[in-house]
């Protein structure tokens, strides 16, 4: 007798949606398939309604920034926020410790963590600045590292701000040679925004007394995220290095990308939801800051058609904890980003699979099996097949709710999306067979997250 069998649901998968249930044993799918076929269970789960989607992998957070005991916190809270929103696995960095010495330590220090503290399943990126960092490349991949990140962006004060140090394409042309050389898994990711440009923009907005929240996007216009995005594309090409490049925001971007997409198969583009549904001067002002900046319509549209034709093939959250007190040093000096991990599912329903921009396999494929196969953790998670972890849930689509602080439930103390109604709610969530989420509540009573490392 199986444990748990979910049943009179949709099934939904990349290639089609069936109905159906499926059974759950040892943590892993037993069954799929036909109700009537199913496997009798201990808990039967009636999911009437609703639809059946494989658990969420978001490829793009941010936990604890530069203090240990925050990483502990949040892994916790925000993990259970995640997993309201229907996330069984996210991906993380730990920037704890000084960030510019060997990270190795701090890596497996984060592991304990995440373990002691986390209700979903973690996987870590990691931070690129410096020879030290290089030369630990292949005692990371043994953790489970496997993922390495250029920060090019930041250089001067904006570097400083998040205790990185500014780098340059020689130091990139070295990482994806390393990265080439060792082969898969291994992975570059770049954050794609020229700095030269940005620090005349912003310069000069500033001297014009400009401090709206208009300004920032204006110091940082799209051309900068394209120039880099196709360098980049450029370098990985040449020295053949799998890149992935996180929140594209601009639709120029976008073409650019499915340009060098024709080129090279191993390049990956990620969006996020606020691109897909905020724009420059939004109602929260300051609170929106983020890099790269919010943009207009048409970059929204050019975005969302990019998801659904399959040029972008992931949706991150970028998530980071910050407090109104942090955003309230002005548009210069505040920190950029804002925390919504929860907010990623039911924003992709609402806004795309209501409103006829995305198809419910098209949701499947970007925030969970082309996320899975990217950062090779496939089949094991990303899909449901016999044999795959039981990172399941359970959606009921017509369910409206209201996003905010109150209902996420991160511990943030503002939203972006505060007030905002939506359609679209994780009824249940599974982490590898484990029911954590029950009619929108959260019910373990302890942190069960496993590290999930494609080594380690």
């Amino acid at each position: 007798m199986e444990e748990i069998k979910i049943v009179n649901g949709i099934l939904v998968t990349s290639q089609g949606k069936t109905r159906g249930g499926l059974t759950i044993g040892g943590g892993k799918i037993s069954g799929l398939g036909d109700d009537a076929r199913l496997s009798r269970a201990r808990k039967e789960i009636d999911a009437r309604g609703c639809f059946i989607l494989p658990g969420i992998i978001d490829p793009h957070t941010h936990l604890g920034r530069d203090k240990e005991e925050l990483f502990r916190t949040q892994c916790r809270s925000e993990s259970i926020s995640a997993a309201l929103g229907g996330i069984t696995t996210m991906m993380t960095t730990a920037r704890f410790g000084n960030p510019t010495e060997a990270r190795l330590a701090a890596y497996r220090k984060a592991k304990e963590i995440g373990r002691s503290f986390s209700f979903i399943d973690f996987k870590f990126n990691a931070f690129m600045t410096n020879q030290k960092h290089l030369d630990e490349i292949d005692a990371l991949m043994e953790e489970g590292v496997s993922s390495f990140k250029l920060m090019m962006a930041y250089t001067r004060e904006e570097a400083k701000q998040i205790g990185l140090e500014g780098i340059d394409w020689g130091y990139a042309y070295k990482l994806f040679e390393r990265i080439s050389r060792l082969g898969p898994p291994a992975m570059a990711q770049i954050h794609c925004e020229e700095p030269e440009i940005i620090h005349l923009l912003r310069n000069q907005l500033m001297e014009k007394g400009r401090a709206d929240i208009a300004a920032w996007t204006e110091s940082r216009p799209s051309l900068c995220e394209t120039m880099q995005l196709c360098d980049a594309a450029v370098l990985a090409q040449a020295l053949k290095t799998p890149l992935y490049i996180v929140h594209i925001s601009a639709k120029e971007s976008v073409e650019a990308l499915r340009f060098f997409k024709g080129k090279n198969p191993a390049i990956y583009g990620e969006t996020c939801p606020h691109y897909l549904t905020l724009q420059r001067n939004p109602a929260c002002g300051i609170l929106a800051k983020v890099n790269p900046p919010l943009r207009d319509l048409p970059d929204q549209d050019r975005i969302w058609a990019g998801l659904g034709e399959g040029t972008l093939d992931t949706v991150g959250s970028d998530h980071v904890v910050y407090l109104r007190e942090d955003k309230e040093k002005g548009i210069w000096k505040a920190p950029a980003g804002f925390g919504a991990i929860g907010a990623t599912l039911p924003l992709l329903v609402s806004e795309g699979i209501h409103k006829g921009r995305l198809t419910w396999e098209q949701l499947v494929r970007a925030t969970s099996e082309n996320v899975a196969k990217i950062f090779q953790l496939f089949p094991r998670k990303g899909c449901l097949q016999i044999g795959s972890d039981a990172d399941i849930i359970i959606v009921d689509p017509e369910r409206e709710w209201i996003l905010g602080t109150e209902t996420l439930q991160s511990s943030a103390d503002f939203s972006v999306y505060e007030g905002k109604r939506v359609k679209g709610k994780v009824v249940n969530t599974f982490v590898r067979g484990n029911l954590i989420v029950d009619e929108g509540r959260l019910i373990a009573e302890k942190a069960i997250g496993e590290y999930a490392g494609t080594r380690g």
